[in-house]
């Protein structure tokens, strides 16, 4: 199941970077069906999509045809003078 691997992923992702990704990059038909599969209504799902800011779970959403399914991105942190 998509949400299962999603889920998978960054659970895995934190235990080895300590936190939890800044953006994770998604395909958006593979968005549509982890929002189906975790039994979102219809209605719901066509407003996620023409919302300008995504967010899932709390994690900051890309939206992108770039991709298949999904990847994960952490923001590179400036160094404190």
């Amino acid at each position: 199941m998509r949400c299962e691997e999603l889920l998978c992923e960054l659970a895995e992702y934190k235990m080895l970077q300590g936190e939890k990704p800044d953006v994770v990059r998604i395909n958006p038909n593979y968005y549509r069906m982890v929002l189906e599969e975790l039994a979102y209504p219809k209605w719901l799902i066509r407003k996620k999509e023409k919302v300008k800011a995504w967010e899932l779970l709390g994690i900051r959403i890309e939206i992108t045809d770039q991709i298949e399914t999904f990847e994960m991105r952490m923001a590179k942190k400036m160094a404190e003078s």
